[in-house]
């Protein structure tokens, strides 16, 4: 009984791969795409702060990045909200209640997973929005809307199509964190602070 159980499980498996494989590859397409023909400036629009393409003061830029920011808490708020309603409408009511706990574990994981990505966009916005050209600013926006959908395609695809949204989210992280890094590091970014003492 216990091969058989295994060996459909393995068929369910391969099933569910065979579907996600084509949505795996369509999100690293997508996501790469968008990202890279905003960071070299492809797109049919810009982001002009103060009427200024040229020059934008690094308190303007973290101005507009935290506004950014703002929108990506939407799907962080939409996760507690999707906890709340499971909580409120059914046994789960209790969070000590063990019965009541297996009813919001799918929710709490999406919670959990969005507030973990958020933190990291966080970080890297704000990091990126230090280091890049007043003609790249349109790259903070682009991350943001590639964020909000990612989260909404996991939470909405959660649990066998979440690697659509789940890959769209750790793609454009690892774009921005190559792009920061390129920019911290190969073009010395920070090394500029680093001097050797005069004797």
């Amino acid at each position: 009984m216990t091969s058989e159980a295994e060996t459909k499980q393995k068929v369910e498996l391969r099933k569910s791969q065979r579907k996600n494989i084509p949505l795996m590859i369509l999100s690293i397409i997508i996501t790469t795409s968008v990202l890279t023909f905003t960071l070299f400036d492809q797109l049919p629009w810009t982001i002009t702060i103060d009427n200024n393409i040229k020059t934008v003061s690094l308190e303007n830029r973290l101005i507009f990045t935290i506004q950014l920011l703002f929108i990506d808490c939407f799907p962080l708020v939409f996760s507690i909200f999707a906890v709340i309603h499971r909580r409120v409408t059914t046994i789960a009511l209790n969070p000590l209640d063990p019965k009541g706990q297996i009813l919001v574990e799918q929710r709490q994981r999406i919670l959990q997973n969005t507030l973990e990505q958020l933190i990291i966009k966080l970080i890297l916005s704000l990091t990126l929005c230090t280091m890049i050209q007043p003609n790249e600013l349109t790259l903070l926006p682009a991350f943001t809307i590639l964020f909000v959908i990612g989260r909404f395609s996991f939470a909405f695809g959660y649990p066998k199509y979440r690697s659509f949204g789940f890959l769209m989210n750790l793609t454009s992280t690892i774009f921005v964190f190559i792009l920061i890094s390129h920019r911290l590091f190969i073009q010395g970014t920070l090394l500029q602070y680093v001097k050797c003492k005069s004797k």
